[in-house]
């Protein structure tokens, strides 16, 4: 499993705080725009599903949720809340072909090296199917480091990530943009992307 460990530590050591954060949380206006895009009985790959409050939405909603985290302590959470059994992987593991109709990465593809995320990007183009939807958010900025609590990011303009979407043969079908406090209590601006297939 190709991850930065040191992320995923922070993640297994603060599980607590991040079910607490998440739980204070409003309704997620993209998760909302996501499903209207797709349609019902469709199977969605929640990848860094996290404690599968997403994969709990779409359940609730008619999908069928495929979650994923290479984090063991937010795949124990995530079996809990969804009574399905997560799978602990990492991005590059992730090896279907034409089988979702949707992929949801919401806040995870943030913490792949720049260097890696075409080749991710890939990965998850030929997972879909030809008329599904991938929908990531990163956050905005330059380059890469670690936060305050030591989790890797990458960081990103709108431009950067259109020029390696076309790359891995996808386009912008709607872009969302806002600002969030996270789990190192710092608010910062991020960026979504609903994507589609160049066909």
């Amino acid at each position: 499993m190709s991850v930065d460990q040191e992320t995923l530590d922070v993640y297994d050591k603060c599980i607590s705080e991040y079910e607490k954060l998440i739980s204070k949380e409003l309704k997620d206006a993209n998760l909302d725009n996501f499903m209207k895009m797709i349609e019902r009985d469709g199977k969605v790959l929640d990848l860094g599903c996290g404690t599968g409050t997403a994969s709990l939405e779409l359940l609730k909603n008619g999908f069928t949720p495929f979650p994923v985290d290479a984090s063991l302590e937010m795949v124990k959470v995530a079996e809990i809340l969804l009574k399905i059994k997560p799978k602990q992987i990492s991005f590059d593991e992730i090896d279907e072909y034409d089988f979702y109709d949707a992929i949801w990465a919401n806040f995870s593809l943030l913490h792949i090296k720049k260097n890696s995320f075409i080749d991710i990007l890939r990965q998850l183009f030929f997972a879909l199917k030809k008329e599904g939807i991938l929908f990531f958010s990163l956050k905005r900025g330059v380059g890469e480091s670690r936060d305050k609590l030591g989790r890797f990011y990458s960081y990103y303009e709108k431009g950067e990530v259109e020029k390696l979407l076309e790359k891995a043969s996808f386009r912008t079908k709607t872009f969302s943009e806002g600002a969030s406090i996270g789990l190192a209590g710092e608010k910062e601006n991020w960026m979504g992307f609903f994507c589609e297939k160049i066909r």
